[in-house]
Parts: structure tokens; C-alpha cells; sequence
């Protein structure tokens, strides 16, 4: 299934954030003065761990190192019990996926299965090439960042869920931003040609760049993450 071209896209229309007002500013604080959700932190070290391994391109590694030396500082915690719409239909299947994909993603598995129901999952926009029907085959969440489990306003570290043979829309990313695959998926940054790429995979895609991504026999779920830029007050 070839790409489409002759249509442009929209420069700014970053379709991963949709931030209904203005990130507010929290005070950080260091580790242990406001301790993280065990699954939370082991989540944030393990996906960590594999964006800065020996096989991840340097540019997502890059990223992503600043992302977690960032996260040595918490947030504020979203408080327990707070009412939330709940996880998508679907992602438990995601998760089983995950977990029988090897031994290094099993704990993984288990850490999201623990947060999933604690995240505020959305809805996003759609655009340019988009599967029919996208406002119900998707939702994303942000565990740390505006609107997140953590909140803050300096880096976020999302989760994108769709349900089988989604695509993604087309759009152009505003800031440098890290991907870890949870699931087999095709992608196509900027340019290039789709390619397949299978769970575990670790890439990058630059800011002004495209971003195309879509999952076909298999739900997709993928963690990203990026530093946010500096803000004046």
C-alpha cells in the first residue's frame, strides 16, 4: 500500500497533542520527596532502558536520555480515585500480545496493565490520510506530562493505542520526539517508503518532519516521548 502524495500537510498540526489549555506550571521535586507509583518508575526504567540500548538509533537515544535525565525530578501525582473513562476495547489484546513477545517485555506488559486504567485516554483529531472511522479505532494518553498521570510541564512520555488495520494521520511532529514500539507496526518518516518494524523496534522523527504509522492483523501500542520546549513563566 503506497503513500500518497500531492496532498500537504499542515505545518503545526501536531495530531499527539491536543492539550485543552495551557500545560500549568508544577514544581518538581527530587526523587523521594514525591515517590512515583512502583509501576510508574519500573514502567519509565524499563522502556527507558531499551531507548537508550546499544541497538536504538542515536537520535531517539539522544531524546530520550533527556527525557529520563528530566524524570530523576517527579511531578505532582494525579490522586487516587479520581474518575476516569477507562482504558480502550482492545488493549488487554495489545497487552497479551506484548507479553508473550519475549522475556524482556513481559514486565512490561504487566507495568501497563497496571497503569492503564489510571490514564485519562483520549480521542484525537484526525487528518490527511486517516483509516476510516479513526475517532473510534484510537485513543492516547500521556502517563507523564500535561494531563498526565505525573503532571508537568516539561517532557512528556505518551501511549498511542489503535485498534487492527488503523492508520494513523499524517501530520507533521513540533518537537524531536522518541518511539518504542509495543507492537509490530509500519511507519514512514518524512520521505521515506513505509517500512515494517516489529515490536521492541526504537526510532526517532525530527520536528518539521512527517510522521505516518499504521498497524494491520495486530493492535497497535507504542510509548513516545519528548522534552517540551522552554516556556517563559
Amino acid at each position: 500500500m503506497a503513500r500518497a502524495v500531492g496532498r500537504p500537510i499542515k505545518p503545526g498540526a501536531d495530531l499527539l497533542l491536543n492539550d485543552d489549555a495551557k500545560p500549568a506550571y508544577v514544581r518538581l521535586h527530587d526523587i523521594g520527596r514525591e515517590r512515583r507509583p512502583r509501576p510508574l518508575q519500573e514502567f519509565l526504567n524499563d522502556v527507558g532502558g531499551l531507548m537508550l540500548s546499544a541497538e536504538a538509533p542515536a537520535v531517539a537515544s539522544f531524546v530520550a536520555g533527556k527525557v529520563l535525565q528530566r524524570l530523576l525530578k517527579t511531578g505532582k501525582m494525579r490522586a487516587e480515585g479520581q474518575p476516569l473513562p477507562g482504558a480502550p476495547q482492545g488493549l488487554d489484546d495489545a497487552i497479551g500480545h506484548l507479553a508473550k513477545s519475549g522475556r524482556k517485555y513481559e514486565a512490561i506488559a504487566g507495568q501497563f496493565q497496571a497503569l492503564a486504567d489510571k490514564l485519562l485516554w483520549r480521542r484525537g483529531r484526525s487528518g490527511p490520510f486517516a483509516s476510516l472511522n479513526f475517532g473510534n479505532t484510537h485513543s492516547h494518553a500521556v502517563l507523564v506530562g500535561p494531563g498526565g498521570m505525573e503532571e508537568r510541564a516539561d517532557l512528556r512520555v505518551g501511549a498511542i493505542y489503535m485498534d487492527r488495520y488503523t492508520r494513523f494521520p499524517d501530520h507533521v511532529q513540533t518537537q524531536p520526539r522518541a518511539f518504542l514500539l509495543l507492537s509490530p507496526a509500519e511507519i514512514s518518516l518524512g520521505d521515506s517508503q513505509w517500512f515494517s518494524a516489529a515490536t521492541g523496534t526504537v526510532f526517532a522523527n525530527d520536528a518539521g518532519q512527517s510522521f505516518a504509522i499504521r498497524c494491520t492483523a495486530r493492535p497497535l501500542l507504542a510509548v513516545w516521548c519528548q522534552v517540551e520546549p522552554e516556556t517563559n513563566g
